[in-house]
């Protein structure tokens, strides 16, 4: 029997899941066609999972804690060898590895710059000082004048993802014939620009669109149910952190 999976991870203040890490996550665990129940934690609550990274997204299956999307991509294929990989052989785990990294300095840092404006409005006003100043932190300047740019660092970020244009012109995934971790990775990336802003990030003729829309459709369109209200897996019995020692008037997240 399998053990139920809790998995922690960011919500916005109306409880849609946007963070592209924990993303990562529900994907693998959709993969893996794992039941999970998603109990959602405010940024400055992280630490107090007890987890020795203090990062989102995290696992508890009975008496194991993983943190880290990795580590837990890891866990899943080493923990569950009889369902569909995520990694495959250790040629596929390298691959994926560059994914990761690719996705981590190139992709993420520049959506960071499109969408963080609008992921502030979206937050939790528990969450919204910690944000700003940690995003700022991260890219050297205010939220707003990030956001005043995006017309120009949009058109130079489209550019800097045509390998993966190139990619998809070979082969259906970036996996190869099917989707694997490679694919989330950057799926959840995308997913958390789509949940952020509305901003346009992809055109809709773009190759990527076409292939982020076909992930979303996977495993019966779990990627399109982003908030417990959509009734999709790991949202029955959602759960709150700590919810009893957030200060009189916080939201939820």
């Amino acid at each position: 029997m399998t053990q139920e999976i809790i998995l922690y991870e960011l919500a916005a203040a109306d409880d849609t899941r946007f963070s592209p890490f924990c993303w990562r996550t529900r994907f693998s665990l959709a993969h893996k066609g794992l039941p999970f129940k998603s109990v959602h934690i405010g940024f400055t609550d992280i630490g107090e999972l007890g987890g020795a990274n203090r990062t989102v997204p995290a696992i508890r299956s009975g008496d194991t804690f993983v943190e880290d999307s990795w580590d837990i991509a890891v866990y899943l294929d080493q923990h569950y060898p009889d369902r569909p990989p995520l990694l495959g052989c250790e040629l596929g785990k390298g691959v994926a590895r560059f994914v990761e990294c690719f996705t981590d300095k190139v992709i993420h840092p520049t959506i960071l710059r499109l969408v963080s404006r609008d992921v502030f409005d979206r937050m939790d006003p528990y969450d919204r000082p910690y944000f700003r100043l940690s995003r700022e932190e991260m890219l050297g300047c205010s939220l707003e004048e990030a956001q005043a740019t995006r017309d120009q660092t949009v058109r130079a970020f489209r550019k800097a993802i045509h390998p993966i244009r190139l990619t998809l012109n070979k082969q259906p995934w970036l996996s190869g014939a099917s989707p694997g971790h490679a694919d989330y990775i950057v799926m959840a990336a995308f997913q958390w620009g789509r949940l952020a802003t509305d901003f346009k990030i992809l055109e809709d003729d773009d190759p990527i669109a076409q292939w982020f829309e076909r992930g979303l459709d996977l495993h019966h369109g779990f990627g399109r149910k982003v908030h417990p209200d959509d009734g999709g897996p790991g949202f029955a019995g959602t759960g709150l952190w700590k919810a009893s020692m957030r200060p009189v008037g916080a939201g939820i997240c």
